[in-house]
This record gives C-alpha cells, structure tokens and sequence, in this order.
C-alpha cells in the first residue's frame, strides 16, 4: 500500500509539474495551469502521497504486525533505504522465520532501528518476531517479546527433528529420568554431515539413588559443542528407565548451534 501511494504521488507532481509546460506548448501562457484551481492542491497532494506514508508507516507504526503468532527470525540482509525519521536511520531487514508446525520460510520488514540498538540488528542476530495470522509474509518485531523460553525450546526442538536429530532422541529428552553422568572416553566415528561429528561415547550415570552404571552410546553432535563432552567431564543426561542404554545429552546450546537451527533454509 505504501509504495501504491508513493507512486500515485509521483505521478501527481509530475503531471502537475508538466502542465505549465504543455499549456505554454499549446497556448503559449504556462499561467493558464498555474493559476487553475486545481493546480496546487494537486501539486500538495502529490507531495504528501510521497511523504507522508513513509512518516507514518515509520513513526506511528501504520500498517506494522502488533498481533498475531510469535515465531523466532534470524536475519540474514539488513540494507539501509536512505530515509531517517528523527534522525533515525529506516532500515529493511530481511529474514529466515521459524514458526512452530511449519517450515522456515524468508519474510521483509522496513522499519526504523535507533543508532543506538542498530549494532543488535545485523545478519546472523535472533529476533523474536509476531507474524500475521492472514499473511505470514506480514511480520513485526515482538517488541514485547511474547515468546516463552518454553516455546522457544519447543521450536528447537523441533527443527534439529527436521535437521537429523532422533524423534525417540527428542522424546526421552522431554520424559526422560534425569542425572548426571561422567565422560569415560570418546571415539570419533567420522562426520555426519555439515558441521556436525558422529562420536562413540562412553559415560558412567549416577541415577537418583546414588547407583553408577556404565553406557556405551552413538551420537551426532554439532562440531561447536565437542568441547563440552571432553574426557572428564560431568554433563546432565536423560536416560530410559526401561532401558538405561538410551541416553539423551543435556548440552546448553551455543549460539552457533541456535543460528544452524533456524537460520538455513
């Protein structure tokens, strides 16, 4: 709609402004345009088409998305439009969006981005987004941050299931008996794709009553987080009651594991 209304504008100044040309042209008198009645507010509203959308759109939040379904957007473009509103730069932010249930999709925003919070939107950085329930190529950023940490994991989860991880993997995690086991020795196994290392591991759990056992398991893991399961280490873990051999890791994500989340396509 914004750029409908710029473009009717600059056809109103550049008819208007042609006028005074084609009536000297045809009549030989350019003031037979000039002082016609319709002439200035024509002119003015032509004016006013061009600017005053982009002015409201940027201050007032015309036409933003300020209710709908929270999703989570990493961006990967942000391009400077070369408009400031109160001396603030309008930028446009382009984005990879995850929402839960679908399939990551790109999606736009033009907006404006304080000096002072313009180094927190640059490619790679996580926003929490809303996205529109009757467009979801209509976005906004979630200023309010609707979206929960549970969701947030929810949303992971479910992207690493799409990305290769275990749907039983994932399920244990959630249901699993929690404890914390000791690193004994770890085998690489090769690479399992981009980034990512197939290990074997051995660990000793120390289940709730004190009791140790010993577990020989396979897993893939992204190549940032080989320093956290080290020889020596204690890391939490979720394992089957009914069979203790099935083994979750309960590895903090790093960043770059949270962008390879939601920021491919």
């Amino acid at each position: 709609m914004r750029k409908l209304l710029t473009t009717i504008g600059l056809l109103l100044v550049f008819g208007t402004g042609f006028s005074p040309m084609l009536a000297n042209w045809l009549w030989d008198d350019p003031f037979l345009a000039m002082d016609s009645a319709w002439f200035r507010p024509l002119l003015y509203t032509g004016i006013a088409l061009i600017f005053v959308p982009t002015i409201l759109f940027s201050i007032f939040g015309a036409g933003r998305v300020t209710k709908g379904q929270s999703a989570v957007g990493v961006i990967t473009e942000v391009q400077q439009t070369g408009t400031q509103i109160n001396g603030q730069p309008e930028v446009k932010l382009r984005f990879m969006v995850t929402k839960p249930g679908e399939e990551k999709y790109p999606a736009e925003l033009t907006t404006v981005i304080p000096l002072t919070s313009l180094a927190e939107f640059q490619p790679g950085s996580m926003v929490p987004l809303i996205v529109s329930e009757k467009n979801n190529r209509r976005i906004g950023l979630d200023l309010n941050s609707q979206l929960s940490l549970e969701q947030l994991q929810s949303m992971m989860n479910e992207q690493m299931v799409k990305q290769g991880a275990s749907s039983e993997m994932m399920k244990l995690a959630a249901s699993g008996q929690k404890a914390y086991a000791k690193i004994i020795g770890i085998t690489p196994l090769g690479s399992a794709g981009e980034d990512r290392v197939k290990l074997s591991v051995e660990l000793e759990i120390t289940g709730p009553d004190g009791a140790t056992f010993r577990v020989n398991t396979q897993k893939e893991l992204a190549a940032s987080m080989l320093p956290k399961v080290q020889p020596g280490q204690v890391i939490q873990v979720f394992y089957s009651k009914e069979d203790p051999s099935k083994v979750a890791f309960a590895l903090q994500a790093d960043e770059q594991a949270i962008r390879q989340a939601f920021g491919s396509a």
